[in-house]
This record gives C-alpha cells, structure tokens and sequence, in this order.
C-alpha cells in the first residue's frame, strides 16, 4: 500500500513540475512578445531613434532568452516540487515579466520629451533592482535544487548547480551594488549595466574556479 502512495505522490509530482514548467514556457514566451511592443513611435522615424530601440530590444531579448536557458536546466536537473522551490520558481517568472515592464519604463520615459530626471532615473533604477533580484531568485532555485536533490544528483550535476547559483547570486549583487551610482545620471546610467554584468560573471568564475581548486575530490 505505501509502494502505491510513494508511485502516486512522484506521478503527483512529476505532473506538477511538468504543468509548471509549461506555464513557466507560456510567461517567458508572453513576455518576449510584450517586448515587441516596448517599442516607441516618434513624430519621424530616424536612425537615431532606431538605435537606442534596438539595442534595448537586443539586450532585453537576449537576457529573456538567457533565464529561458536557466529555466530549462532547473526544471530538467535540479526542480523538486515543494513550497519553497515553486515559490522561487514564480518569483522568478515574475522577474522576467516586471524586466519587460521596467524597459518599457526606461524607453518610455527615456525618450518622452519633457520627462524629468527623476523620473527617468527611478525607471532605471527599477530595471536594476527587478534585474539584481531575479539573478539572485534564479540563484536560489538552484541552490535548493541541489540542497533538496542532495545526493542523488550526479557529483558533475550537484557541482554545477551549486558553482551556477554561486555566479548568479554575484552577478545579481553586483547589478545591486551598481545601483549606487545611477541617481542623478538619467538614462546615460544605463551604461554601467553591461561592465556590472561582466564584472559579476567573471568575479563569479574567479570564486568558483578557487571553490573548485580547494574542494576536495
């Protein structure tokens, strides 16, 4: 009898993360379509009107489709249903939607005439918040993961996961610590996003590369 309660409960499961995940699939894909329309349209249409546009769609769209790979590997290797990890996992898709929001702030706001500097400063100041803390959500999931998932992981998969939410968390603190320097610098603070990014993700493979030298075998 307790053999088929365990086979009911891991079905239970197995059909939950499986809906979840799905519906994770269904809000990342929503979201890069709500990008399309984060797109203002000007009095004339000029390349230096394009630019900004574009390269605001490019790095939204990439970083969407980045968490969508991140997503992917949780759900795949290291997702195991309990009130915690959904509570991250819909946290995390809620991250990924208010980014969608917060650019469509910073264009908005960025490009109207007449908007102040605070306002344009506090929408950039919420992509970097909304940013930082869905890194660090991510990072999480992975960290429970691997604490729930515990030694049945294979040692590569339980050594991946816990080195990938070491990276994210960093990364997510140094998007944070970025913060510090946009009040007052409008939407040319925008451009310390891509070297805080960088700078997390080396400084993240730099602790991970020691962790991995001082861990033993």
């Amino acid at each position: 009898m307790s053999e088929q309660i365990d086979r009911f409960a891991s079905a239970r499961d197995e059909r939950f993360a499986s809906r979840l995940e799905t519906f994770g699939d269904i809000v990342i894909g929503f979201s890069l379509a709500q990008l399309a329309l984060s797109f203002t349209f000007s009095d004339h249409l000029t390349v230096m009107h394009l630019i900004p546009e574009l390269t605001a769609f490019a790095w939204t769209f990439g970083m969407t489709a980045w968490l969508w790979t991140l997503y992917r590997r949780i759900g795949d290797d290291y997702f195991v249903p309990g009130p915690w990890a959904s509570a991250l996992y819909m946290l995390g898709l809620a991250g990924v939607v208010l980014l969608i929001f917060s650019v469509q702030l910073v264009m908005h706001y960025g490009t109207q005439k007449g908007a102040s500097s605070a306002e344009i400063d506090l929408a950039v100041m919420l992509y970097f918040i909304v940013l930082a803390v869905t890194l660090g959500v991510v990072g999480l999931q992975f960290a429970v993961g691997v604490r729930v998932r515990g030694e049945h992981l294979e040692p590569a998969l339980r050594r991946s996961g816990t080195l990938s939410a070491l990276r994210l968390v960093i990364m997510g603190a140094c998007v944070a610590l970025a913060i510090a320097v946009l009040p007052g610098r409008a939407m040319s603070g925008t451009a310390i996003l891509l070297p805080a990014m960088v700078g997390g993700g080396v400084l993240g493979r730099i602790v991970s590369a020691l962790l991995l030298r001082s861990a033993p075998e």
